[in-house]
């Protein structure tokens, strides 16, 4: 779940950079050593850095509706129902080469995939049953950097979800080099289970929106991407926990701590949701969310809660859901 202005004063927080420095320059950009930098116009900015520019006076403040975006002449758009309810997205037409499936296939058997994860655990009946519309928008970067808030193109992430089904996948995040290949539908299911999952967990917290947590969201999106995953039939069993697993174990082994936004955060904050499905079941994942709804709890609390262990059972079990003893 994404609120822009907020996120964008977190992002800007993160690289030390203060509201005077952006009044004093037109633009800041990030260059390879990691170092601030400042240009007058993004013109100026070294071509190299221009995804990571930011940029005042020329980012929005607010998304457009998928269905109000402006995709240009070559715009397609497609409708159609599913098991978890009615789908409308826009896309244009060079986005279909940079896959080997037209995106509406590609959102149609990620949905699929998340009605077939849902349905094989013992998720609540509500969840399950939910109908939902959703609305989606496939966009290239450029329409990303003049259309969407600098927080969400300048770590360059590859799609973000607006409660509470509206998904935006900036494409060439995902396939750079937009050859069609098959690893790039691999990334792209990713990416949709991942956004999908926020999706879900907005249902989830019910009325406790405003006990928004980015660790716990994008922890649970995180988890649930690779819970779905083995009900794809476009990724490989296995290859998304895998993934994650490696980045969890770096990001233990080096001693990381905080939520900076980095992928090792992502699979960190997985591992708690992880550890109480594995040996709990998705029926504790669920009394957690009623207890984060009900008792207005943190996310750390209602999983003790739910599940009686203490923070070191709770640590232990975690390292074990990574295969770290």
């Amino acid at each position: 779940m994404i609120r822009a202005r907020s996120a964008a004063l977190a992002i800007l927080g993160s690289l030390g950079v203060s509201c005077q420095a952006i009044a004093e320059s037109s633009c800041l950009y990030i260059d390879q050593h990691g170092v601030v930098s400042q240009a007058r116009s993004v013109s100026s900015v070294p071509s190299e850095y221009r995804g990571r520019a930011v940029c005042k006076d020329t980012s929005p403040d607010e998304i457009a509706d998928p269905h109000d975006l402006k995709l240009g002449s070559e715009a397609r758009s497609a409708t159609f129902g599913t098991d978890l309810g009615h789908v409308t997205m826009r896309w244009t037409r060079p986005i279909e080469r940079c896959f080997s499936s037209p995106p509406s296939r590609a959102v149609g058997e990620a949905i699929k995939a998340v009605n077939r994860a849902l349905k094989s655990g013992r998720f609540s009946a509500d969840i399950k049953r939910a109908q939902r519309e959703w609305s989606l928008a496939f966009t290239d970067k450029s329409t990303a950097f003049a259309q969407f808030p600098v927080a969400l193109t300048l770590g360059q992430h590859p799609g973000f979800m607006i409660p509470p089904s509206q998904i935006y996948i900036i494409t060439d995040f995902i396939a750079p080099n937009c050859t069609g290949a098959k690893v790039g539908d691999e990334l792209l299911a990713q990416v949709l289970l991942h956004e999908m999952g926020h999706v879900i967990e907005y249902l989830l917290l019910g009325e406790s929106q405003t006990l928004f947590d980015r660790e716990r969201s994008e922890g649970f999106a995180s988890w649930f991407e690779q819970y779905a995953a083995e009900y794809s039939q476009v990724i490989p069993s296995g290859s998304v926990k895998r993934y994650y697993d490696e980045l969890a174990r770096d990001a233990l082994r080096n001693g990381a701590a905080g939520f900076q936004g980095t992928p090792a955060d992502y699979a960190r904050a997985a591992l708690p949701f992880q550890a109480v499905v594995r040996k709990k079941g998705i029926v504790a994942l669920m009394d957690v969310y009623r207890r984060i709804r009900d008792e207005h709890v943190d996310w750390t609390e209602a999983i003790l809660k739910a599940t009686g262990w203490n923070r070191a059972t709770l640590e232990r079990e975690s390292r074990a859901a990574a295969s770290i003893e």
